[in-house]
Parts: C-alpha cells; structure tokens; sequence
C-alpha cells in the first residue's frame, strides 16, 4: 500500500498586531503540570490538540460496569458525518464518565490527569491522530515519548476513546505499523469492545491546547488562492501545494506573501522552479544561496524527505532567470508620453520593471525629438533580437460578472501575438485539477467550466511558447474571476 505524509496546516498572514505561542503539528507542548505532549491538530484559529508522551503505565478497563452514561451520545458509526466531525468532545465525555463513576483510578477516564486539562479523547480526536501517525510516531520517540504503534509494543491492544457505542459497548482504535493514512480512518481500524472487560486496553490521554491571542488588522483585507478571505485557515493538502495570500489596504495597496507545502509519497518525485538570477532560494526543503545563483542557468539538488515507513527522493530542478534589457527606439515631434512619464527632450531613458518571472527588467529607451511629424515604431509594437527578451504582463483578475463588456476574458496581450510560436496555456484550480486547456495563442477565457463562472476563485496558469528566434518562455502566475 502507498503510503503520504499529509500534512494538516495553519495558513497565517504575517500581518499581526500582537501574538502569543503558536503551536504546529508536530510541536512539543508542555501543560501546568510540566507534564508534554506532541502537537498532532490545529484549528483554524490557532487552538487544537496534543497527545501525551507516554500511555497510562497499565491496561484499564473503559468503566466498572455495562451502565450506560447519562447525557452521553453513542456513536453507532465513527465515520457518519454528524457522528465523526461533530465528536470533538472528548473533554465533555470524559467529566460526563468521571461524574457517572466517581474518579477512580482503575478505569480509563477516571485514570486521566483531568485535574491539569489531560482526558480521554473522543474517537474523532483518536482517528485525526491516527492519521497523522507517520509525522507524531516519529516526533514522539524523538522528544523521548513510547510508540503508538501496536506491534512496537508487542502487544495487539487498542487505545480506548471516550466515546460510546451503546450500553455495553465503547469504541478502541489499534495503532497498527501498517495504517491506511487518509483523513477519515480506513475501514477495521476502530473496533467496538465491553467496556467492562476485565483484559481492559490502552489509554493514551490528549490535551487542549488553548488559541493564541492572535490580533490581526481588521481595516485590511485578505484574499487567499484558496477563495478563503480570513486571515488564517485551516487546510488539508493531498497534494503539494503552493498558497498564496494578497493583503490590501483601504487605499488599494497591496502584498503578497506565499508558502509551498509538499505531501510525498513514496515514487521520486521532481519539481521545477525559478529564481532570478543573483537572487537567494529557500523552498521545498531546499535552500540555495544567492551567489550560486549569480549566473543565469540550471541548477539541481536532490534529497531525501522520509516519515515513518515512508521515504522519498526529492530532486529540484531550479531555473535562474537572467536579468532582462530591452531596447526601444522612438521619434516624436514634440514630445513623447511613455508609461505615465512625458519626455520633451531627445535622449536616453531607462524605466525598470518585473518580467513574467517577477525578476527586474530594464527597458531603454532612445527618443529623438525632430520637431516634425515624428516617425519611428508604434510604442505599441516590440521590435525583438539576440540578447532581448519579452517582457510580457498578464493581468491578475477579470471582471465578467461586472456585464460591462470590459475586462471580460482572460488572454495573451495581441502585440506580442506576431512574435511567438508553439504556444500552450493550462489554467489549475487551488486544488491542481485542469480546468482550461489551450495551444491557440489568440485563446480567450472567461473562466467558465462546463459553461458555469465561478465568481471570486483564484486560478493558477502555466504558459509555455516560443519567440520567433526560437527561445522558449515559461510563464507562471495566478489571476481570480471576480
């Protein structure tokens, strides 16, 4: 069985006014008591949960009889919708069970530390930890804590949860070397015993961990290339993913921030990237030093990520984007107007800029003032030749819902149509999945699928061409249908 490392995020906006301890999966936290535990979920808003290091030092009982707890839901299906996602209450179950049989140390819920905020979890809280095994397994033997896998133990016990299945019945997961890693537990993982059964099973307590007092700007706006408009979130990637947030103020300033997030299997896997040239790489793992890329070119590295019972060969394959020179020539009568600036005098002018790949450009341009008609090329057209390069901008929204007839469709700017060839767009979804494909440079797209727009979602698209000297492009970048 392939096995994933899936990774269970709190996506952030760096943009805080004040902030206390933000925990992650995988984080040692420590309770009143000095007792610790590994971070294994994370809220939205910064609080979730962490499992102690260590089991109760014996087998126990779930309770010292078949009596049914008052008040407490049983659960008939751990994996129903409404039974599992709404089972976040371990802590409630386990105050409920000490209530019904007194605080004795001789079953599971009454053996807990709950007096310093330790309990039994829910099977909801026992599934999320389950599948996060590779990553805690590992952290937990790491900060010196005993295995949650059953055949570590030489044992086949199971941990008990404080959730119900009837009167007699309450529901164990086994911590098998083998488990089915994806977010709602493989079916045999959970299994139903008494609860009064004298062999008893494992108790591995779980702790609350408390939000942070994060304070973020509200006059700001947040957009995400999810669609989520928060400032954090909570995200479960099945596949690598890159997320991308824009902040904006009132008067329409914007920032960008992003962070790559990569799930791996057990197959090689290769990604490819850019830089600009002279320009410092930290991503995925890997880390490049802007003096290995002070020369435009390729650059590979290659490395091995692994989890418990999972390992893969990572390779990067990093293109550094040179830096790039245009030159324009112009003759006007009078004066020239050239990107909001106005020249009255002939001469050499120079305006910087991003190209496609967000690297600075330059372009130069030569204006000669001849008092007459004025001739030379439009400032429209690009004249191109070895040593220049494109520099094309492509918009990051269309308006189709503003029924303007402005600003409608997403496409190549025409200008540069004459001077490319071997054109390809292909147009993702946040979640990866094609959703526009074409090899005709005069494509538009209004951003309908299956003849539907979805309005406010972010897409990411990928270009690749040919300019008529035979270079190749590649374009990168995300737009949203508003």
């Amino acid at each position: 069985m392939m096995k994933k490392l899936f990774l269970i995020l709190l996506l952030q906006s760096a943009v805080l006014m004040g902030s206390a301890q933000l925990y992650h999966v995988g984080d040692l936290y420590t309770a009143e008591d000095g007792s610790q535990g590994i971070v294994f979920f994370v809220q939205a808003d910064g609080s979730g949960w962490a499992v102690a290091l260590h089991d109760l030092p014996t087998n126990l009982p779930w309770s010292p009889s078949h009596l049914n707890v008052p008040n407490l839901n049983d659960i008939g299906d751990p994996f129903a919708p409404v039974s599992s996602t709404n089972d976040f209450s371990g802590y409630a179950n386990t105050q409920q069970i000490r209530s019904t049989f007194g605080m004795s140390p001789n079953y599971a819920a009454g053996a807990v530390n709950f007096n310093f905020g330790w309990y039994l979890p829910s099977i909801y809280q026992l599934c999320i930890l389950y599948a996060q095994l590779p990553l805690i397994e590992t952290v937990l033997l790491n900060a010196g804590g005993s295995s949650l896998v059953s055949s570590a133990t030489g044992t086949t016990s199971g941990y008990w949860s404080s959730s119900e299945v009837s009167t007699d019945q309450a529901w164990v997961v086994f911590f098998t070397d083998n488990p089915s890693l994806s977010f709602v537990v493989g079916s045999g993982v959970p299994q139903s015993f008494t609860k009064a059964s004298p062999q008893g099973q494992k108790v591995r307590a779980v702790h609350d961990i408390p939000a942070p007092n994060n304070v973020y700007d509200s006059t700001l706006t947040y957009l995400w290339n999810t669609g989520s408009t928060e400032p954090h979130f909570h995200d479960v990637p099945l596949q690598s993913s890159t997320y991308v947030v824009t902040v904006s103020n009132a008067y329409g300033c914007t920032n960008t921030d992003s962070a790559s997030v990569m799930v791996i299997d057990n197959n090689p896997q290769t990604i490819y990237d850019t830089v600009c040239q002279g320009a410092g790489y930290s991503n995925y793992g890997f880390t490049v030093s802007s003096q290995e890329t002070a020369e435009a070119g390729e650059i590979v590295r290659t490395y091995t990520i692994s989890a418990v019972d999972c390992e893969s060969e990572i390779t990067l394959i990093l293109t550094v984007v040179p830096h790039d020179t245009v030159q324009i020539e112009q003759t006007a009568s009078e004066s020239f107007e050239w990107n909001g600036v106005t020249y009255d005098e002939s001469g050499t002018y120079t305006q910087y800029f991003n190209n496609q790949d967000g690297c600075d450009s330059m372009v130069v341009l030569t204006l000669t003032i001849d008092g007459g008609g004025g001739s030379g090329p439009d400032p429209d057209t690009i004249a191109i030749s070895e040593g220049d390069s494109l520099m094309i901008y492509l918009p990051n929204a269309i308006t189709p819902s503003n029924d303007d007839g402005l600003n409608d469709y997403f496409y190549f700017p025409e200008k540069y149509l004459p001077l490319i060839t071997d054109f390809e767009i292909t147009v993702y979804n946040r979640w990866g999945a094609v959703v526009y494909h074409s090899n005709d440079k005069h494509f538009r797209w209004n951003g309908a699928i299956n003849g539907k727009i979805y309005y406010g979602v972010v897409y990411n698209y990928v270009i690749h061409f040919y300019d008529i000297i035979e270079r190749p492009y590649y374009l990168k970048g995300t737009f949203t249908v508003l």
